[in-house]
């Protein structure tokens, strides 16, 4: 038995073996820390897969014989692994839970930059930043991606986040502290907590322009912006504000809610919601995602950009 296969099968063994989910009807209580937090310390796979949005053009039809899941920055790369883990079944609902019709409320102007940056996919100015190995962002690091596990530790006063999706970190402070000065920008933002009860409540500030929030799974070929349900072509600008609530629903899953704000770019605050991190199996362990910014041949690959010329030219 290969060694997916194997941890396969302790997968579906764990999640038969899980409890019944005693935290849906808020009755749960968690498990402490010994200096008294609730303890979220340990390995965690992604959720469900589930729509981020509902579409805002739902005729739109895709031709027949062309890749449906993939679109022109990953169908290279990310074909169906028959020794992948098992995932829970998809949810149909929209992660976006406000607005209450799930299409996040971008502002006339960005919904139109929206459709010409999914357009130009194919053109390294246009492509997802993830695919150019820039950091995820957030909440993006926290959607159902196959390719990304956690690991959360906890001391006192801290709570530490470890991504296997570009090994990406988060320190995340309890002491009430400010975020620093908002010229210092960081790819993942700046991270300050707080309990809330047992909900894990996170301020993050301090973003870099240039990801996107959300955007996971792949758009099918071809689709328009205006077709998407997976949050594709999601940009934001230097003002960009998360508060991310994390809260343990049982003692396998942690439900993740992010309110996301951005005057410059959408209409109003938006927020998702879902149940976004499953305990691991026991002997879980996060691989390394060697994926980093300036990754020519992956660029090349995807594009069929002239990295010559970009290296005597480069993109601003």
């Amino acid at each position: 038995m290969s060694a997916r296969r194997a941890f396969g099968a302790a997968l579906l063994f764990a999640l038969a073996a899980a409890p019944a989910a005693a935290g849906q009807d808020g009755d749960y209580e968690p498990p402490r820390t010994p200096w008294g937090d609730p303890d979220f310390r340990g390995y965690y796979l992604p959720g469900a897969s589930q729509p981020m949005e509902t579409a805002a053009n739902d005729s739109w039809q895709q031709a027949e014989g062309v890749n449906r899941g993939q679109g022109a920055a990953f169908s290279r790369f990310f074909e169906p692994d028959p020794d992948a883990p098992p995932r829970p079944g998809r949810v149909q609902r929209p992660m976006v839970v406000d607005p209450p019709d799930g299409r996040i409320p971008f502002q006339p102007w960005a919904s139109e930059r929206r459709g010409e940056v999914m357009a130009r996919q194919d053109e390294l100015e246009h492509l997802d930043p993830r695919v150019k190995c820039l950091p995820a962002a957030l909440p993006r690091a926290h959607l159902p991606v196959g390719y990304n596990t956690y690991q959360i530790l906890q001391v006192p006063g801290y709570v530490v986040i470890l991504y296997e999706w570009n090994h990406h970190s988060r320190y995340i402070p309890l002491d009430g502290s400010s975020h620093p000065d908002p010229e210092i920008r960081l790819g993942m933002g700046d991270s300050r907590g707080r309990w809330e009860g047992d909900t894990l409540v996170v301020d993050v500030t301090n973003f870099t322009d240039n990801t996107w929030p959300v955007g996971h799974g792949a758009p099918p070929e071809g689709a328009p912006a205006s077709a998407l349900t997976s949050g594709h072509g999601t940009f934001h600008s230097g003002n960009l504000h998360v508060v991310e609530r994390f809260t343990l629903v049982d003692d396998d899953t942690i439900r993740y809610r992010a309110t996301i704000e951005d005057p410059e770019v959408f209409t109003q605050p938006w927020t998702i919601e879902f149940d976004a991190l499953r305990r691991a199996p026991e002997g879980h362990m996060l691989f390394e995602y060697a994926c980093h910014e300036g990754n020519g041949r992956n660029l090349s690959l995807m594009t069929g950009a002239d990295l010559d010329d970009i290296r005597v030219n480069p993109i601003r």
